[in-house]
This record gives structure tokens, sequence and C-alpha cells, in this order.
């Protein structure tokens, strides 16, 4: 079932509520996404609404869905009356969820689904006040509930429709046999059927046409789920300044990492900007240390901190580098002036030059203490920036986003808080070398406390310095893949293969979030050469197991998604490539490093059909 309106929301959170305060016996389980910056805030957010309003609750980061599926079989044992609920953050609507965690075993269990990925599954959608998945869905978004094809139970109990029971991803399928040829050599019978049977032939063959259309759509996001969980919050009244902060942060997330195109980001943001025009003032306790006659004693100090609305640069942590190296490492500068290469560090130099600014200047701390950058240099940086930067065609070099200030003259710009959590959540181990996935539930901890602002415990500053190091990492390695010409250009997409590639920094961006990121730059790259914007296809540096992340990559569009996922399936199965597609992203999946040849080729057979 999708629940769309405030009523719908504030009654299922009222029922969880009544149900789940009545005996610790019953608490919330909540499955959170470990991959994004936007997971994190949604987790954080409802924890503290449940821990206002004393609902017995706990939270487990997982990576996939097998995690899912193990540990819910151990919480929610079969045969069980009581009613409970379990909560899936950032995961599960894309997902035949009933079938996937036996439900039908388990009648007593409500699933609530607070997801950005998009197509929402169709078997998600019954509309049913029994059923017992419950998906938000805000329509605001651009998707509405009437765009989505319904599950109807007559499909999966006839013999005309054993697609139905398929699994989704398989449903999602382009240009396969199966979804175009179903009615065949079918006409000399047609005289004998009976018409109502003729009426249902053709009710179903209007919803599978409608399925197929949805699914051709591709991947793409929602709104934010920390956002979703903010506007809860606000309907039950029990929302705060710092919920607000998160909020922003987990859209400023989708907004870094191309999961939502500009209007939208826009609309969204003026939208919460009036949220922070009327609360956006928040008290933290910040510990200090001070000295006394025995030592060392922490004193608990209330903060007065506000939410700033800002313009700010396209080349991220500003505030915590200097001018001429957030500029240089930047993947939008970098994409335009090339500052992977001798010919663009020039150019970069030329460009501070027209600012006015001496490269010195721009050389020190942007912000920092002590010996820093002029004030009169940084006063002066957007009026020039917008003035000379459209000649070195950076032309919306600004954006408005958030900002977050103390007392003590501290602050954090949400897009640099993104890049410090996505850093910790993909390589902040620190439990030795990161791997694609090992250690995260350890890693999601240190994103988790970078978010408590004040009492941090050093995970903020942490997440900062990597932050910067993959910022390097990304223009060094990613320069230097361009400069090699190390891709394969075709009509569809373009194939970057770096399964064989020595990079000097996989440990740094060999994870997907930072991939997709380099897949960004990529695509931006040629954009700006030849105005052409293809998706790419990027096949990351072999693991210690022997492992290759695939990630597909297409920048957020108005009305249209992302089809490489289904055709990174079609083509693994065709060819019996050994992959893993239990990823909550189904453009991302791991392949064994000896199966990409036979994958690629068989990808591009299958592209004209697949991605036309």
């Amino acid at each position: 079932m999708i629940i769309t309106t405030t009523d719908e929301w504030t009654a299922l959170y009222r029922s969880i509520k009544e149900e789940s305060s009545r005996s610790d016996e019953k608490h919330v389980n909540i499955y959170c996404c470990s991959s994004d910056c936007d997971s994190v805030c949604a987790v954080r957010i409802l924890e503290r609404l449940f821990k206002n309003e004393r609902i017995p609750h706990g939270w487990k980061a997982v990576s996939r869905y097998e995690e899912i599926e193990e540990d819910f079989v151990m919480n929610y044992p079969a045969g069980e009356v009581a009613l409970r609920t379990a909560i899936l953050i950032n995961c599960g609507a894309a997902e035949d969820i009933r079938a996937q965690l036996q439900l039908d075993q388990r009648p007593n269990v409500r699933v609530v689904i607070i997801d950005s990925h998009r197509p929402i599954c169709h078997l998600n959608n019954l509309d049913s006040e029994e059923d017992n998945v419950i998906v938000f869905l805000d329509e605001a978004e651009g998707t509405h509930k009437s765009d989505i094809p319904p599950f109807h139970f007559q499909d999966a109990s006839g013999s005309d429709s054993d697609d139905e029971n398929d699994p989704p991803a398989k449903q999602r399928r382009l240009g396969s046999p199966s979804s175009s040829g179903d009615g065949g050599g079918g006409g000399a019978r047609e005289g004998s059927r009976s018409s109502p049977r003729q009426q249902r032939r053709k009710e179903r063959e209007q919803r599978e046409a409608f399925r197929e259309q949805y699914y051709a759509q591709g991947v793409s996001y929602g709104k934010p789920a920390a956002c979703l969980m903010f506007d809860l919050a606000y309907f039950v009244s029990q929302d705060t300044a710092h919920m607000l902060w998160l909020a922003l942060v987990g859209l400023t997330d989708h907004l870094v990492h191309n999961r939502v195109a500009a209007d939208k980001y826009l609309e969204y943001y003026m939208h919460y900007e009036t949220y922070v025009s009327s609360a956006g003032h928040l008290d933290v306790q910040a510990e200090r240390e001070v000295a006394d006659g025995d030592g060392v004693t922490v004193l608990n100090n209330q903060i007065t901190c506000r939410i700033l609305p800002q313009e700010d640069y396209r080349f991220g942590l500003l505030w915590e580098w200097n001018l001429y190296e957030a500029m240089l490492f930047s993947p939008y500068v970098a994409s335009r002036l090339q500052t992977y290469t001798e010919k663009g560090r020039n150019m970069l130099e030329l460009l501070l030059a027209k600012l006015g600014i001496p490269l010195e200047e721009a050389q020190r701390s942007f912000a920092g203490e002590g010996y820093d950058m002029a004030p009169r240099y940084r006063n002066i940086l957007q009026e020039k920036l917008e003035l000379h930067a459209p000649a070195f065609r950076m032309t919306d070099i600004t954006f408005k986003s958030f900002q977050l200030q103390d007392g003590l003259k501290r602050c954090v710009n949400a897009v640099d808080l993104v890049y410090a959590v996505t850093a910790l959540l993909e390589c902040g181990s620190r439990k030795g070398p990161a791997t694609n996935f090992g250690d995260h539930v350890d890693k999601f901890w240190g994103a988790y406390y970078a978010l408590s602002w004040g009492r941090d415990q050093g995970e903020l500053r942490r997440g900062l310095e990597l932050a910067k190091k993959v910022q390097q990492a990304l223009i060094n390695d990613g320069g230097a893949v361009i400069v090699q010409r190390h891709y394969h250009n075709f009509k569809q997409f373009r194939i970057f293969d770096l399964s064989d590639h020595k990079m000097n920094n996989q440990h740094l961006i060999g994870h997907p979030m930072a991939l997709q990121r380099l897949a960004s730059f990529f695509q931006d790259q040629y954009f700006q050469i030849n105005a052409v914007r293809k998706p790419v296809m990027l096949i990351g540096p072999r693991s210690s197991d022997g492992r290759c992340l695939v990630i597909g990559y297409e920048a957020t569009q108005r009305m249209r998604g992302n089809k490489l996922g289904t055709a990174f399936l079609e083509a693994t199965e065709r060819v019996g490539a050994r992959a893993w597609h239990d990823l909550f992203d189904t453009c991302i999946f791991e392949i064994k490093s000896e199966d990409v040849p036979r994958f690629k080729e068989e990808l591009l057979r299958l592209a004209n059909a697949l991605l036309s």
C-alpha cells in the first residue's frame, strides 16, 4: 500500500506509537541503508522522533538485502500473533518486499518503507487497508500514486499471468521476448473464447503494457528520505531545528550525487527555506575542557546555533581548504579547465588573476585561524566569480544552499558535511584497510557522530580531512584516465573499464558513491568537449576478493531515468557471469573480474534494444 496524504502518514505513526509503547517486546526495528548520507540523516531524525515519543526501537545499518533477511528472520519469528512493525530506510521500495521477507508467513508484521529509490515496485502498490507493506510517497516529488501500476491478485491466480510472479527485476527488463510477443498467434482462438474471458485478457494485457511502460523509464530518485522523515515529524508536531538541519543535509546529498534535477532541488530549497526562517535556531550541548586544581574537567555548555541560507560554490570544502586547492580538485572546475594538466593549472591561475586574487593569497587557508586569506579577497570572491567565471565555461558556479553557524564562530556548510559523511561511510573505517563493503557498521557510526554538532567526538574533522583526500584522488586518478584515453566510446554510452587499471588511490575511490562521482566527472568532462551527454558505464578496479564494482551513471534529468541497471541484469544473465545484484541500487553491482570481457561484449549487443 502506498500512502501519500498527511492524514495517512500521521494515522500510521500514531498506530505505531500506540502499539509499540505498550511493551518493550513490540519495539520497532529500523533497517537503514549504510551507503549514503541521506540515510544517516533520516535514521537520526526518526531515532530522535521515537525517543521524544518514548517508542521502543532499535536500528541496524545494512549494506545488502541479505543482511536484512537474516536479521528479520531472527527478530520476527513466523507464527507470532502480536502486531509488530519494521521500518526500511532507503531500501525496499524497488523490490517485492512481501516475497523477500516472506511476509505471508508473518501476517502480524507491518513493514514501512521510506525510500527515495525509484521506480517503486508495483507489487508494493496493493490498494488494501489490510496490506502489511506500506510505502511513503510525497507526490510533490513528481511521482503520483496513479503513475504506479497497481498489483492485481487476479493476475497472479490464472495460467495466463505467470509473469506476474516473476521477480521484479525480471519484470523490469526491456526488449525481452516475453514482454512484447505475448498475444502472437492467438487470433484463431479468440472467437471461441467467451466474452468475459476476452475482456479479462484485454485488461491483463493493458496492465502488462502499463507496467512495461512504467519500468521502461529506468531508475531515478524521489524525495530524500531525510526530508520525508522531517515532514513526518512536522505533521505530528515533533519537529526540531536539528531535524530540519538533518533534512537539509539529506537534500544536499541528493544534489551532490546528482540524484535530483536542478529545478526540483530549487523547489525543495524554497520550501524548506520557509522553515529555516521561522525555526532556524537550535541549541546543542558542546563539551569543553577546563583546567581546575585537580586536573581537567569536562563542562557541558549549551550553544545556540543557527541555520543560514547562503550562496555556495560548486567547488566544495572551500571553508576547510584554500581557494586554489578547492578549485584545483573540484570536478566542476576540472571538467571545464582540465586542471589535471599543466595547461589547465595555468588556466586556473589566469582565472585567479582575472579575479584580482594573488596566487599567494589563494593558497592561504580560506577561513582558518591566523595566517588565512585576507578578508578583502574573500569579500569580493562571489562578485568577481559571477563576472569572470562565464568566460571559463563556468556559468553556474554558485548555487543556493545552507550553512550551520554557532556562537563560537564555527560553521559548516551542508555540502561540506555531505562530503565528510560520505567519506566516512566509504573509507572511514578505523579497523584497517577499507574494502568495498566491509566494516560498514563501524563506518556508519563514524558518520552518525559526525552529524552531532558540538559532540561529534572528532569524527567531523576526520571526515572533512578524508573528504579532501577523496577530492584529490578523484581529480588525480580520474584525470590520468582521461589523459590516457582509457575508455571506449559507443553510440549509446561510454565504457570506462578500470578492472585492470592501477589506481594510486583505490582505497579512497574504489567505493560506490565515489565511483558514481568519478563517473559524473567523466560524463561532464566529455559534455564540455563535444556537448553530448552520454550515459557512463564505469567498471572499477579489481578488489582483493577478485570482484569489480560496476556503476551505471546517468545524470538526473526530468522525465528520464537510468536504464543501465536493466541492461546490466540482462547481460550478466545471458552470459552466465558471476554477479551480485543484491545492493540497494540496481545500477550498482559486483562482478567477477574474469567475467568482465564477456559481460561487456553482451552489453554492447543488447545496447540498441535496451538503451534506445
